[in-house]
């Protein structure tokens, strides 16, 4: 889990992304033979670390990720991960792998549904930069419907339930983020979205949580599309930690997207 201030990624695939959320994944697949390509740059800001410009928290994230279609109905993901923080300079953080198998697609007005496995590796901590191993696994549902005139409205829903295991000791991850949106017309999006979080040591003993909410804006036009979200946290626990965000990266993200197919 991650927070942020812009991501931006290119994507090589047959059609640009109809993916309207920067933070809500849909239910579609790359398909079978094809490549999709994406890089992407996440900077996290608005935590205080003291006065003035220096004393801002600021941290880039880069994500390079890399798609396979195995057959219509599934993928995997590979993505190398980095890591920028003003005061720790630029750090290769880990692996991660995950398999993508859709359920239903959601023509014609129904649940699009689909499932994702992942395994991942990192060697930095998101909040100070300090080196550290931790391996991490998650499985997560995706669901999608698309209603109204001309499916002009699209909501999608994610959950994911991991575990995180470093030095510390390990930790029970939950995420549940979700978006609705609605298409102005051929080109243009607009909607909402919000991610909450949690984490409980072996899932038993409560650790932190938070709630993010914020809009989401996208275009489209032939093979390339665009969307920018940014969202805000409006509540955090525990209150003696100051109800900072679980992940202790930022209290405030933003993201944009860009992808263009061919």
């Amino acid at each position: 889990m991650r927070s942020a201030f812009a991501a931006l990624s290119f994507a090589v695939v047959a059609q640009a992304s109809d993916n309207p959320f920067g933070y809500s994944n849909d239910v579609g697949i790359t398909s079978q033979g094809e490549w999709e390509l994406q890089q992407s740059i996440t900077m996290r800001s608005g935590m205080d670390q003291g006065s003035g410009f220096d004393g801002a928290y600021r941290g880039l994230d880069f994500v390079s990720q890399l798609e396979w279609g195995l057959s219509d109905r599934a993928h995997l993901d590979f993505q190398s991960c980095e890591s920028h923080l003003r005061t720790r300079g630029f750090r290769f953080d880990g692996l991660n792998i995950e398999y993508k198998r859709q359920l239903r697609d959601g023509a014609g007005g129904t649940w699009g549904a689909a499932w994702a496995a992942a395994l991942g590796y990192s060697q930095l901590d998101a909040a100070d930069g300090g080196l550290r191993t931790e391996t991490r696994c998650a499985v997560r549902l995706l669901l999608q419907k698309e209603f109204g005139g001309r499916s002009a409205w699209c909501y999608v829903s994610n959950f994911s339930s991991g575990l995180a295991h470093n030095p510390a000791g390990t930790t029970g991850q939950i995420e549940w983020s979700q978006g609705i949106a609605y298409r102005a017309d051929d080109h243009r999006t607009f909607g909402l979205e919000a991610v909450a979080d949690g984490a409980w040591s072996c899932f038993r003993t409560f650790e932190n949580s938070s709630l993010r909410l914020g809009p989401t804006f996208g275009y489209k036009t032939g093979q390339f599309s665009a969307t920018i979200s940014y969202l805000w946290q409006v509540s955090g626990a525990p209150a003696t930690q100051g109800g900072l965000n679980l992940r202790d990266t930022s209290r405030s993200e933003a993201r944009l997207l860009l992808n263009y197919g061919f």
